[in-house]
Formats: structure tokens, C-alpha cells, sequence
């Protein structure tokens, strides 16, 4: 069982994000960047002062940034919402390069009944790697699953990509909301494991996303925590997103994993 503090994070969404950060010594993931038009040039000032204000008060040594997910829709039809959607990631990528971050998590953008999944693949790989055109050699893209109800488009995504820096981070409150039956957690992991370089952790019951503590749930979060191990790269990173976030570190604690 590995010990993961030093590539954890808390979302600042997160209930007293700043105390946790601050009292277990892990990093912060930036949610500051997760809705578009708090990325207008005239917002800028005041975003990046938000941003080094929570960076200060909880002491973070680590962070990484969660890019914006509102109404970026890689496989639009309309190239206008394309642009627009390309133009907010450059946005979240410039506040990733002032701070010297990275890691960017984004969202795939899949909007089921609207498009065939094998369209959403294609066209995802072509959006995101037209995103990582000029970025440096060392900065990650993290695509993270949400209204995903199996992993397989996901793969058949990272399938046709063909730049190393653009991986997954498997969100597995989310696999575990939206998935259909009879493929659990593990399925996922099994299937996306060589491709994720990040986390998201939180527990639900199954019909819906509610963020919860790691203990109040229908998944296993040790089960999971330990199979990571055998599905996953050593470096993978992993971010709370319970928003009792204090709990999950207890809990953590508790089963040896901090």
C-alpha cells in the first residue's frame, strides 16, 4: 500500500479547503478557473489575486488547475463553439503558466443524445490536441469523464491522440453516478488505467453526484484506492473532491494511505 500524501490534492470547492490543505501538508486543485467568464480580460486581476490569496492562506506547496467546463463541447457541429471553447482553454492555460503549474484537468465535453460516441472520440482527440499546439513538453492535459456512461469511447479517444502530454483523469464519483449496469468502477480502471494520470475522489450512491465522504457511498473506496495500484501508472495524482474534505483525509489517515 502506497503512501500518496505527496501527490494528493483538495478542490477548493471543498468545505474549509484552506484548513486541510494547510493542517495535512497536501496541494490544492484550483477550481477558481472552472467557469468560462470568470476568465474575461477584465476579470483577470482579480482572479489571479483570489488565486494567490488561497495559495498563501493554506500554505500549498503543490497545485494544479481545473480548467473551465462550461459550454466547452469539443465535438460541436457549429466551429464558432469550437473557437469560443478553444479560446477559454488558452484562457485557463495562461493562469496555469503564471503560476507555473503543470497539470490542467478539463472535461471531455460529452453531451449524450447528441452525438454518436464514436464522433465524440474523434473529434475530442482533434480538440484536444489542437489545445496542446505551442504548450510546453512538460505540461499535462487531463481529460476527465462526467456524463460518460462506460469507459470505451474514453479509450477509443485516447486511441487516436497522438501527443503523450494529453491523458485521463478518471473521476470515479462520477463513473460510479452515470455508469450503466453491470460496469463498475473496477471496469473503468481496467480499461482507462494505462492512459490516467489523475483522480478525482469522491463518493455518491449511485444515482447521482453528490460529492460525498469516502465512507458514504456504494463504492469501496479502499478497494479502489488499492486497485489503482495494479491498474495504474506509479505517479499517478489524486484530488478530493468529497466536499468534506477533512473527513476523507481522517479516513485516509486512518487506512494508511497519508
Amino acid at each position: 500500500m502506497r503512501n500518496i500524501r505527496d501527490r494528493l490534492y483538495i478542490a477548493t470547492f471543498c468545505e474549509k479547503y484552506k484548513d486541510a490543505i494547510k493542517d495535512y501538508k497536501v496541494g490544492m486543485e484550483i477550481n477558481h478557473t472552472c467557469i468560462s467568464h470568470l476568465l474575461d480580460e477584465e476579470k483577470r486581476d482579480k482572479l489571479l489575486s483570489n488565486i494567490t490569496r488561497d495559495i498563501k492562506a493554506s500554505e500549498a506547496e503543490r497545485v494544479m488547475i481545473h480548467g473551465p467546463f462550461t459550454e466547452i463541447i469539443p465535438a460541436s457541429i457549429d466551429y464558432k463553439m469550437r473557437e469560443a471553447g478553444m479560446a477559454r482553454i488558452q484562457q485557463a492555460f495562461d493562469v496555469a503558466q503564471h503560476f507555473g503549474l503543470k497539470k490542467m484537468v478539463v472535461h471531455t465535453g460529452w453531451m449524450p443524445f447528441m452525438y454518436f460516441k464514436s464522433y465524440q472520440a474523434q473529434k475530442g482527440a482533434e480538440f484536444w490536441q489542437e489545445a496542446m499546439e505551442g504548450k510546453p513538453d512538460d505540461f499535462v492535459l487531463a481529460v476527465e469523464n462526467v456524463l460518460e456512461d462506460e469507459p470505451y469511447m474514453m479509450k477509443e479517444m485516447m486511441e487516436k491522440v497522438e501527443d503523450p502530454r494529453i491523458k485521463i483523469c478518471l473521476d470515479v464519483g462520477h463513473a460510479n453516478a452515470m455508469t450503466v449496469k453491470d460496469v463498475d468502477i473496477m471496469e473503468w480502471l481496467k480499461v482507462l488505467g494505462p492512459y490516467i494520470t489523475h483522480f478525482h475522489l469522491h463518493n455518491n450512491d449511485g444515482t447521482g453526484d453528490s460529492h460525498s465522504a469516502f465512507d458514504e457511498g456504494t463504492m469501496d473506496m479502499k478497494e479502489v484506492l488499492l486497485a489503482i495500484e495494479d491498474y495504474c501508472p506509479e505517479d499517478v495524482t489524486y484530488t478530493i473532491e468529497a466536499r468534506k474534505a477533512l473527513d476523507c483525509l481522517q479516513w485516509l489517515e486512518e487506512k494508511s494511505f497519508i
